[in-house]
């Protein structure tokens, strides 16, 4: 009974979750979606104070962990500081130990040497008289109660030392238990300070993501007021350039020397957001639809110099980029034509392993995406990228801007 009761759960419990995801996900997506997707002005214009105030919060945060840095920092040091306070301390005991041992010898024979003396007065000997300075039977008592003091004396000071020795030594045990305690807090506080790094890498990223958003998006409100859209007007209304019936190819000749999606670079796998074309560095780039430059990214670490350009083709709103550029010709807001140079081709002295800003390139070539809609973020324009059509795989080659592959 119990068992099918289990059974009835688990499966209840499941379809639950089943539910979830088909209803949930989705929403959640949704909802990712309109929050990256600007249709407006004013919504651009909304876009870009939320990105100012990422970038504000990432700058914020990471003040604040930097001072819990130094203030780590500030504790290890206090650390180390104790633990050779520590450390002269156990010294400091040891030849405390060392002297106190040395005067225990001398007691020990002082005092054995006075038993000795106390014992042949107490013994019945012929000589004592003789051997004992004295010069009367009563000094010679006088003589002999002394001689008991001071061996009385000096076993209370034997027990007094020896008692010493063991406070030092245990003084000697504490102290290293403090030392441990001191050397465990200073690896948390290392620990910490590794996440508190790691916690700023991320701040770091927050802060240039938002930075480069910052600026696309300022980028795209130029262009939306130079095509004469007003604050609540669809974008896609006011933006539409001149319908394009196909998209062309950037250059007249080339090779595809890496496609879109998946692939592996040394050892290392990795989504490809477009597709690599082969060439010689300082090639004319040309614009491969009629549209607007959305944006322009001057020098990123990853990508070097970028053109988006959105455009319309057969009705559909796409956005069409640009890297790795040597130069840029064009600038924000410009309507261009299939006939447009937008700049030239780069990748080679732009590449970091040369010289350059470029960490994203290796070699000379042209990368090109297309995404599906106009530009208005980068959440939105990564989350609708698309193979750029009408190119062959990779490998292949094509010798006219006109050539087209399926």
């Amino acid at each position: 009974m119990i068992k099918k009761i289990m059974n009835y759960w688990l499966r209840w419990t499941l379809a639950v979750l089943m539910i979830s995801c088909i209803i949930l996900e989705p929403m959640a997506a949704t909802a990712a979606s309109k929050a990256e997707d600007a249709k407006t002005l004013a919504e651009l214009r909304k876009m870009l104070k939320e990105q100012q105030a990422k970038k504000n919060k990432a700058e914020s945060d990471k003040k604040q962990t930097e001072a819990q840095i130094n203030s780590s920092k500030n504790e290890i040091n206090n650390s180390h500081n104790q633990i050779e306070e520590s450390e002269a301390k156990i010294a400091d005991a040891k030849d405390n130990i060392t002297a106190t041992q040395e005067k225990i010898k001398e007691l020990e024979k002082q005092t054995e040497e006075v038993i000795q003396y106390y014992q042949l007065m107490n013994g019945e000997n012929i000589y004592l008289e003789f051997i004992s300075s004295a010069q009367s039977m009563t000094e010679l008592i006088m003589n002999m109660d002394a001689i008991e003091q001071i061996a009385k004396t000096n076993q209370e000071q034997l027990t007094s030392l020896e008692t010493l020795i063991k406070s030092l030594e245990q003084k000697q045990v504490d102290l290293k238990n403090y030392e441990k305690e001191l050397e465990q807090n200073i690896k948390d506080l290392e620990n910490k300070i590794d996440k508190y790094n790691s916690s700023i890498q991320i701040f770091d990223d927050d802060r240039a993501s938002a930075e480069e958003e910052i600026e696309n998006i300022k980028n795209a409100i130029t262009a939306a007021e130079q095509m004469g859209c007003k604050e609540n007007e669809l974008l896609s209304q006011c933006m539409v350039g001149a319908n394009n019936k196909t998209f062309l190819k950037p250059v007249a000749k080339g090779r595809i020397t890496s496609d879109f999606g998946y692939r592996v670079i040394n050892g290392k796998p990795s989504n490809h957001s477009g597709i690599d074309i082969g060439l010689a560095e300082g090639t004319s780039v040309y614009s491969m639809v009629n549209g607007t430059v959305a944006t322009i990214t001057k020098k990123a670490s990853c990508g070097g110099n970028k053109v988006y350009v959105n455009a319309v083709v057969n009705g559909k709103e796409y956005v069409v980029v640009y890297l790795h550029l040597l130069r840029i010709d064009v600038q924000v807001g410009q309507q261009v034509t299939t006939q447009t140079i937008l700049g030239k081709s780069g990748g080679g002295s732009t590449a970091k392993k040369n010289g350059g800003y470029d960490e994203c390139t290796t070699g000379a070539h042209l990368h090109v995406s297309v995404s599906k809609g106009f530009y208005t973020s980068d959440a939105k324009y990564r989350a609708n990228l698309m193979r750029p059509p009408g190119f062959p795989k990779k490998g292949g080659w094509f010798y006219s801007r006109t050539q087209w592959f399926d």
